[in-house]
């Protein structure tokens, strides 16, 4: 067994390069390697603050691709949806909810990965706002109830046909910005100990370096290359969630 600095290490390079190269699955990624370590109590917090960080960086990087008409529904319906998220962790198990939201990623990836071509939704102005906006809601209620906010949004800029720079121009701010709402919801930067502090600090050197590499494969990536990435760490993270 590596020592613990090792794994946390670790744990943050490979959750940033997943996140520099497509936009999301940094909290599935890191959750999964770290929680072989510390309990939950631990690697929550660590989990959203370096995921904040990393955002942070990440969209100074795609600053020239954020869409912030596009972005506007997704944000107004987190606003609703992290509390109900937040509320909802007093009557339901979140174990049930991630298993949920596993199957469907796991159906999800395995049946666009059968199709020749990615499915593109055809919507009016009004409808797609509005449908925007739910989706808003469902990532903000799921990073209240189990900070994994950029799932649902990812899949739906997906069947939206959008390019790879137009979905990262909503999910990299979106992700952010719910982290830092549902944060204030949990009793802002008081609730963050030394300890989440100094695992931060070591996670920065790994942060760095994964979003440069990331960021360097997601310029290489064509748009096909891109959607098929994206359904590789669905499935993968489905399959994180389950174990």
């Amino acid at each position: 067994m590596l020592p613990d600095p090792f794994i946390i290490f670790g744990g943050a390079l490979l959750a940033a390069l997943a996140a520099g190269s497509t936009g999301f699955a940094y909290a599935i990624i890191a959750m999964a390697i770290w929680l072989h370590i510390m309990p939950p109590a631990r690697a929550v917090p660590l989990v959203v603050v370096s995921s904040i960080v990393l955002n942070v960086g990440l969209i100074w990087h795609l600053r020239g691709d954020v869409a912030f008409r596009r972005l506007t529904p997704f944000l107004l319906g987190a606003v609703v949806g992290v509390p109900i998220g937040i509320y909802a962790l007093r009557y339901l198990d979140p174990s049930i909810i991630r298993d949920l939201v596993a199957w469907v990623l796991v159906a999800y990836s395995v049946t666009m990965y059968a199709q020749r071509e990615m499915p593109v939704l055809r919507l009016s102005a009004p409808i797609a706002t509005k449908l925007d906006g739910a989706v808003g809601i469902l990532g903000g209620f799921m990073g209240g109830a189990t900070s994994l906010n950029g799932m649902f949004p990812t899949l739906w800029t997906g069947l939206r046909g959008w390019n790879k720079r137009e979905q990262r121009g909503v999910i990299q701010p979106y992700i952010l910005l719910v982290h830092l709402y549902t944060l204030l919801w949990l009793g802002g930067v008081g609730g963050i100990g030394k300890q989440t502090l100094h695992d931060v600090v070591l996670c920065l050197p790994a942060l760095v370096l994964g979003a440069v590499v990331g960021l360097a494969l997601f310029d290489r990536f064509s748009d096909d290359h891109f959607r098929r990435l994206i359904l590789l760490l669905f499935l993968t993270s489905g399959i994180l969630l389950l174990m």
